[in-house]
């Protein structure tokens, strides 16, 4: 029996079964002005973060596509009205991921996946139910429910798919039990070094420990992964939030607005499976205030200006703390240098050392990076500019390469300007031809070798 399987039977993937039934909650206009966005009277995080005056007039996540890895997205309710692109499912359904198949016996409770979405990226049409970044659009990948035969597989999949379909950040709020807490599933742990590679932040719930089992999540626990933990309205931790090494920050997730698939706001959520879609929905933010900050700088400045709740930082309970999304994407005002902790990187470039790492990064053409994460200087992170080599496609940045290749033409120009008037020096003024003999011979090929992506 896999990971998924076996946690599924025990009726739950990562807090699915999770609600509060309080009953049915009034909805709230959401779209207060022309561009404007009010979140609902339930939102309470997004008080507690002053999102609408400290955070929207900076960025609302425009121009940022998050995945939304999970059982589906149900793109027909008003909640998510042109909000989501058409998506993929890689378990065998011809589908395009706008359908969710989380049902209440599958889950605890209908459109797990939907939830999610509208965390992230809410429009408030229906129950004015807005998300933390709601100019981001879902791209959604069916990989949960009903099939369930090949769980990390089917997640290794889904994580693919995401990248190559134009995903900046990735969540995925399921998964299993993992070998180990600092480990993950060999394939799983391959797709997630795909993503890193290909700049995108892979985001993913803690796990639901008195929930779940008792033991470390995957993919939370790959090397790679921003994982979340969950607190409650008091900052305290939700109960049965995962305490394990690989959580890195937390975020609200007790008594959380729940849209389902049927569009209808009448229970309220709680679990990891939430507070990791509000990381992921900031993550868009930044990217897309700073979009040509790398993958490992928006985690880092996620985990940097996080506020430290437990002693000592990081705990395997909170990590470096609660997110604050309102820091996070105002570089300028709060730099977040090299010397600031950044542990998800780190174990990303620590597994690429590793034997696996370097087979898998051989196979694909990955050099790792030799510099420490994080920008050199508050500038470089207030610009949003990595002074550190990314860890893509043969190590070298697009921009670099660009550079590298100007400066040999314009060498090589001068060159043959030299050449050409020393041969008119020595051979004297052309004649009616305008020739000086044959051209000179050229091997031929390409000498630069570009990466491929």
């Amino acid at each position: 029996m896999s990971p998924l399987r076996r946690l599924t039977a025990l009726g739950t993937v990562l807090g699915l079964g999770a609600v509060l039934g309080l009953g049915a909650l009034p909805a709230t206009a959401a779209q207060a002005a022309p561009g404007g966005y009010t979140p609902g009277a339930n939102e309470w995080w997004m008080t507690s973060w002053a999102v609408p005056q400290q955070v929207w007039p900076l960025t609302e996540g425009a121009g940022v596509t998050v995945a939304v890895v999970d059982s589906g997205v149900q793109a027909s309710i008003p909640d998510l009205r042109g909000a989501v692109l058409r998506g993929g499912d890689v378990i065998g359904y011809a589908g395009s991921g706008d359908i969710d198949y989380a049902t209440y016996s599958d889950s605890g409770r209908d459109g797990h996946g939907t939830a999610v979405a509208v965390t992230i990226a809410g429009q408030g049409y229906g129950t004015g139910t807005v998300g933390i970044a709601p100019r981001a659009k879902i791209l959604p990948v069916h990989v949960l429910y009903p099939l369930l035969s090949n769980g990390p597989a089917h997640i290794a999949a889904g994580i693919d798919y995401a990248v190559k379909h134009g995903a900046k950040v990735i969540n995925v709020s399921l998964g299993g039990p993992a070998p180990s807490a600092l480990s993950c599933d060999p394939v799983l742990q391959d797709a997630v070094a795909y993503a890193d590679a290909h700049n995108v932040v892979v985001v993913a719930a803690a796990g639901d420990t008195n929930l779940g089992g008792t033991g470390p999540e995957e993919p939370a626990s790959c090397a790679g992964v921003l994982a979340v933990g969950a607190v409650s309205q008091n900052s305290t931790l939700w109960p049965n939030s995962t305490r394990a090494p690989y959580v890195s920050v937390v975020a609200p997730g007790d008594h959380i607005v729940y849209v389902g698939s049927d569009g209808r706001y009448d229970t309220v959520g709680d679990g990891t499976s939430f507070s990791s879609p509000l990381v992921a929905g900031a993550a868009a933010l930044i990217r897309s205030r700073y979009p040509s900050m790398p993958w490992y700088q928006v985690v880092q400045r996620l985990i940097g200006t996080a506020i430290h709740i437990d002693t000592p930082v990081p705990s395997n309970a909170y990590g470096y703390g609660v997110i604050d999304i309102a820091k996070a994407v105002n570089a300028a005002k709060f730099a977040v240098t090299a010397s600031s902790p950044n542990p998800v990187y780190a174990r990303y470039l620590s597994w690429l050392r590793s034997s696996s790492g370097r087979a898998w990064a051989k196979a694909n053409g990955v050099k790792v990076a030799a510099a420490t994460p994080g920008p050199k200087s508050a500038k470089a992170a207030s610009t949003g500019k990595s002074s550190a080599p990314a860890t893509g496609s043969g190590g070298l940045s697009t921009l670099l390469i660009v550079v590298i290749v100007v400066v040999v033409v314009l060498i090589a120009a001068v060159i043959a300007l030299i050449v050409r008037s020393r041969n008119r020096s020595r051979r004297g003024p052309r004649g009616p031809g305008g020739g000086y003999g044959p051209p000179a011979y050229s091997p031929p090929g390409d000498p630069y070798q570009y990466p491929r992506h």
